[in-house]
């Protein structure tokens, strides 16, 4: 059941799934056909029920002049707000010139209309860092995502949990992980409290997992889950102690989606498989973002390419694609008994 639908052309994508209360799935996007050296905005989708069709719902963050909006973290609040942690860069003749600031996008109406709030409550170390992965919900209205700042080959790339403790209103609290070898990260929380974050590396980018107690008291380096060049991740949770981990293979001449699953709360993983491949013509994919439809194990999958073979008209185009899956053609029986 691997059904692709195209979510939106000429965008390069980076997209960031949403489901929402109703059923329906939401896709934060960036809309131009750049890996970020263009202008451009961050814009949102949604589905229709059964997931096939996509209608463009809004503008999340709009561009400055001379910039763009392309880097995101999205989630609810414990009151359905939706939030979208954004940032981007200023451009000119597809170079970067300049860090066009750390945002944050708020809709009350579930992605129709968006509030946006260009200098957010945060702390003042991370003010200038990216947002990457989700907006995650800790205890009570305390809430989490992931920021990063990159400095270039041979320095340090810092990672940070941001924590909000009013539902969003402000973020008081940064923790560090990642061993200064981090930059994109996706958290999730598990039943049993601990925090999970699929760290993308710096060094020669693999993806490792990291993990904080549930006492919260330190960041632990677990060990890699991808080879190098396989990036970013994404995590979703399937049950108490089942986890699904999907990546961009970003490997030359082998680009595609990858998959894999724990289930003993992410202590031990299975062996990886491919979900989706783009073909040996394939420059730029990946970035993918996953939701569990329901408890089947029927999931659907955000991504983007600039190559997708099984388009006829014009494959060589950047496209944000969706794709329904299920666990099922993929595991053993036995192993979906343990979801």
């Amino acid at each position: 059941m691997n059904q692709l639908t195209v979510i939106a052309t000429s965008a390069c994508g980076w997209p960031n799934l949403t489901k929402l209360s109703n059923g329906q799935v939401l896709c934060t996007y960036f809309n131009a056909p750049s890996h970020g050296l263009m202008e451009g905005d961050l814009v949102c989708s949604i589905s229709d029920r059964k997931k096939e069709k996509w209608n463009k719902l809004s503008t999340v963050a709009k561009r400055p002049k001379g910039g763009n909006r392309m880097h995101l973290a999205v989630g609810q609040a414990h009151n359905g707000d939706l939030l979208c942690f954004n940032s981007g860069f200023f451009v000119k003749n597809k170079k970067i010139v300049g860090f066009s600031g750390h945002w944050l996008s708020r809709s009350k109406d579930r992605g129709k209309s968006w509030k946006i709030q260009s200098n957010p409550v945060v702390p003042k170390r991370i003010d200038s860092t990216i947002p990457f992965g989700r907006v995650i919900k800790l205890d009570k209205k305390k809430l989490a995502y992931a920021s990063y700042r990159s400095q270039g080959q041979g320095n340090p790339s810092e990672t940070w949990m941001v924590v909000s403790e009013d539902d969003g209103e402000t973020w008081t609290r940064a923790f560090k992980f990642g061993s200064n070898d981090s930059n994109e990260a996706t958290l999730c929380k598990m039943e049993d409290g601990r925090v999970l974050a699929a760290t993308r590396t710096h060094i020669d980018h693999h993806v490792k997992l990291c993990e904080l107690s549930r006492l919260g008291r330190r960041w632990k380096d677990k060990g890699p889950l991808t080879l190098p060049m396989q990036h970013p991740a994404d995590l979703t949770i399937l049950s108490e102690r089942c986890i699904l981990i999907t990546y961009g293979i970003r490997n030359r001449g082998l680009m595609g989606i990858g998959a894999r699953i724990s289930i003993d709360g992410g202590t031990t993983w299975r062996p990886p498989w491919v979900i989706h491949q783009f073909g040996s013509e394939a420059k730029d994919i990946g970035y993918p973002s996953t939701v569990l439809l329901d408890k089947k194990g029927n999931l659907l999958t955000g991504f983007y390419t600039d190559f997708e073979p099984t388009l006829k008209v014009k494959p060589n185009r950047y496209r944000v694609i969706s794709m329904k899956w299920s666990l099922k053609d993929w595991l053993h029986p036995s192993i979906l008994k343990s979801i």
